[in-house]
């Protein structure tokens, strides 16, 4: 089964980090991601640019476009990853992940097999 796992966290943190501390986040990211594809399960994963870069659309017929998120909220999503497995490897590769390490969360989501169209 495939998983998505979603990460949050706030970006304000990041923001606030020294240029020493940056260096280090990233590279428990990039150990995180290379642990992932070592284990085989990794598909797909990206990291996304800041909240206010995005544009979010409403309204049935309307397609009314607003800068930012969809909503106010404490963390944002900061990027994704895509994971072939089963649900207890998603779970433990959640609970690895630096989100968490650093204060954020991981939501884990199946993805939907649809039949062919």
């Amino acid at each position: 089964m495939r998983y998505m796992l979603l990460i949050y966290g706030e970006e304000s943190r990041q923001a606030q980090m020294s240029e020493e501390q940056g260096k280090q986040n990233m590279q428990a990211w990039f150990a995180y991601t290379d642990d992932l594809a070592a284990q085989g399960i990794m598909r797909a994963g990206d990291a996304l640019q800041p909240s206010m870069t995005g544009k979010t659309v409403r309204g049935p017929g309307t397609g009314t476009v607003t800068d930012g998120p969809h909503g106010e909220a404490r963390e944002q999503m900061g990027g994704y990853y895509i994971l072939e497995c089963d649900e207890a490897a998603a779970l433990a590769a959640a609970a690895a992940c630096p989100a968490v390490l650093f204060g954020g969360a991981v939501e884990v989501r199946p993805i939907m097999e649809l039949p062919p169209r």
